[in-house]
């Protein structure tokens, strides 16, 4: 594409497997932890961070009218920065006397943290990530990674449990449940499927205007990517980063586990994507899921105009996930729009055709997604 920067393919597939598992998803807070103490150098770091704490505590949100002042090239910029240090809420208060210094296996990272008071009483951490520079640093051998709140970083609730080997051998299992499903005759997965192909075809004209235009959304978000300015490569990597890191995915596939990076891909794209928003936005009448869609794909498309340079391999590999993924998700907005064109059509028990309708797109969509999730995962802990 026009304006694309030639990256190694390597990164590219990687940020781009892992943004795809991550469609329609909001960026959170960055990346990073440590296990075991570093030794100090001579300068005094607790100092040095104690300065990053006050400075992060002295900043003041940007507001919206003050971005939509700069242009891409600023705007690119500052986002780097509004991920790793993001001012904190007005009225936030840490303990600078109560710093403690965390364990971490990096050598050059040091890690420390403050107890911290959030507006309306709520008890908090901020954390501190120092690297050091090196000798050849002549004033301040610190740079600052990190200044946040450390709940942001933390898996807790069902993200947590997805990282354990209980969850991953369940999703085999479920998996398998799906497998033996599909190859039973008549069973009840293989009912839902065939009714659910059966509503396409009624719909067929509503469905094929739907992907054609949610693709091509798609597909102008990634050309309006390519005209972006170089300089923004960084601040999708870090937002792809800070996103994939956020869900836990950065764990799970780092941890080499195929099924615990499915399950985790799974419950991202089909619990929280696809049912939890796309489907709850579908069922209020259909058109809140086609705006809310078309906003979502054609931001979240951007980063593929920018991360380019991939060989035939690597591209077919992110088409096919691609079709995967999109087309689940876009097959259940579609259910909102057959559930409206059902309720304001004509014939009997319009309400309850019109939501068994949107409800049939779930079982097409989730299946779409499981071998998506388990595809996205071998390719990328076996071949990654």
């Amino acid at each position: 594409m026009l304006g694309t920067p030639n990256l190694n393919p390597n990164r590219f597939l990687a940020t781009a497997l892992a943004l795809l598992a991550l469609l329609a998803l909001l960026a959170g807070a960055a990346f990073a932890q440590g296990t075991e103490a570093a030794q100090a150098p001579a300068v005094d770091a607790g100092a040095r961070a104690d300065a990053a704490v006050e400075a992060w505590l002295a900043q003041e949100p940007l507001a919206f009218d003050q971005l939509a002042t700069l242009d891409a090239e600023q705007l690119c910029r500052e986002i780097p920065a509004l991920l790793t240090n993001a001012a904190p809420p007005p009225g936030t208060q840490v303990r600078l006397d109560d710093r403690l210094e965390q364990p971490s296996d990096d050598p050059e990272l040091r890690v420390f943290t403050y107890a911290a008071v959030r507006p309306g009483d709520q008890l908090d951490v901020v954390e501190v990530r120092l690297r050091e520079r090196g000798a050849d640093a002549d004033v301040d051998p610190w740079t600052v990674e990190y200044v946040g709140f450390r709940s942001t970083l933390e898996l807790s609730g069902v993200r947590a449990w997805l990282q354990t080997p209980v969850a991953a051998w369940t999703f085999v299992a479920f998996t398998l449940l799906v497998v033996m499903q599909l190859a039973t005759r008549a069973s009840t997965l293989r009912r839902w499927l065939a009714a659910g192909r059966a509503t396409i075809r009624e719909h067929r004209r509503l469905v094929i205007v739907t992907l054609a235009l949610l693709y091509g959304v798609f597909a102008l978000g990634a050309y309006f990517g390519s005209t972006l300015p170089d300089t923004c490569e960084q601040a999708i990597v870090d937002l792809v980063t800070s996103a994939v890191t956020t869900v836990g995915a950065t764990e799970a596939y780092g941890s080499g586990n195929v099924a615990r990076a499915a399950v985790t891909t799974f419950y991202q794209n089909y619990v929280v994507v696809t049912v939890s928003v796309t489907f709850a936005l579908a069922a209020l009448l259909g058109v809140p899921a086609y705006l809310f869609a078309a906003l979502s794909f054609f931001t979240q498309a951007v980063p593929f105009g920018l991360l380019g340079g991939s060989g035939p391999l690597e591209l077919v590999i992110v088409l096919v996930l691609l079709v995967l993924e999109l087309t689940a998700y876009f097959l259940v907005v579609a259910g909102g729009g057959m559930l409206l064109a059902t309720l304001f059509g004509r014939g009997e028990n319009r309400f309850y055709r019109a939501y068994r309708k949107l409800l049939l797109m779930l079982p097409i969509a989730g299946l779409l997604l499981l071998v998506a999730a388990w595809y996205e995962a071998a390719v990328l802990v076996l071949l990654g």
